[in-house]
């Protein structure tokens, strides 16, 4: 028999408008069945991990336009099967042996921002921060194996401080036309038992997209700019890891255009053109570079 994780859960919403404090909130209790069979020398999973999350979720409006945000939220992950039996050979001249005896991962997240809207300005700006606990990342066992691959084995050893900013912008600048702006920001820092903190891994640069579009009648014209700046502050698994240059990401961007026309209520032709200046550049963390110009058509027809 194969790996088989099952779940059950139970979930409570509740919802509360004050006047002009809305007030959204629920709990949810989560039950999962995982078991893995003995493969060879490896023996068999069999862990039933259940928990206790919620959320909530408050909003006040200061004005018609203006409104205050925040969010305060409590998840957990269990070890999944790729945690749990993972063996074999792994990126950074690692060779991964299982661990049945994981636990799961905690994590309290907190946001707190703005949103204003009017006829003309739509704007948000939320600051945010993350705290995971038991964090499963690889462990080195100090051993070898004859090929000279270092052994590792998952196991819940440190903790994760991630937090950000995310920003959105939008102003009509006339009837037919609008600019926008997307800009995020997160900053990591991971912390193992005895103490020593480093770089989180695979933290995304700054990063955003500024855009404008233009609808003449049933043309819609859209132009952006896909950005993200370098990233070197980089984890020592990020070092390691053969996908990413042990100096860092260089920043790129690209130039996009969109093109679309609405034939008629119940369809849509468009052309899609990326990167227009075949700009050579990779995602931070991705092992592969992104294509070059690229160039496509698409057609949306609702029956």
């Amino acid at each position: 028999d194969g790996p088989t994780p099952d779940s059950t859960a139970l979930y409570l919403p509740s919802h509360w408008v004050p006047g002009k404090l809305g007030l959204d909130a629920g709990l949810r209790y989560s039950c999962f069945d995982i078991k893995l069979p003995a493969s060879g020398s490896i023996a068999g999973v069999a862990l039933e991990p259940d928990d206790l999350t919620g959320d909530v979720h408050l909003n006040y409006e200061l004005s018609d336009s203006f409104r205050l945000v925040a969010n305060i939220g409590r998840g957990f992950r269990p070890p999944n099967v790729f945690d749990l039996g993972t063996l074999g050979s792994r990126p950074g001249n690692r060779f991964n042996i299982p661990n049945p005896s994981l636990e799961p991962e905690s994590v309290m997240s907190y946001d707190f921002g703005f949103k204003f809207v009017d006829s003309r300005w739509q704007g948000e700006l939320f600051a945010w921060y993350s705290d995971y606990r038991d964090k499963i990342s690889s462990r080195f066992t100090g051993e070898t194996t004859p090929d000279g691959r270092l052994i590792v084995q998952s196991d819940n050893l440190n903790s994760v401080e991630l937090y950000g900013l995310e920003s959105a912008f939008r102003v009509l600048t006339s009837q037919a036309s609008e600019f926008y702006a997307v800009v995020n920001y997160t900053r990591g820092e991971e912390s193992d038992p005895n103490g020593d903190t480093v770089a989180a891994d695979r933290i995304p640069p700054l990063n955003g997209r500024l855009g404008w579009i233009y609808r003449p009648g049933r043309i819609r014209v859209e132009s952006y700019l896909d950005f993200a700046s370098q990233q070197d502050r980089l984890s020592p698994r990020d070092i390691r890891d053969p996908r990413i240059d042990p100096t860092g990401t260089a920043g790129w961007g690209t130039i996009n255009l969109l093109l679309g026309w609405t034939v008629n209520e119940s369809s849509q032709l468009g052309l899609r053109l990326q990167n227009l200046a075949d700009k050579n550049y990779r995602e931070h963390g991705s092992g592969i570079d992104a294509p070059g110009r690229n160039f496509g058509i698409w057609m949306d027809f609702e029956f």
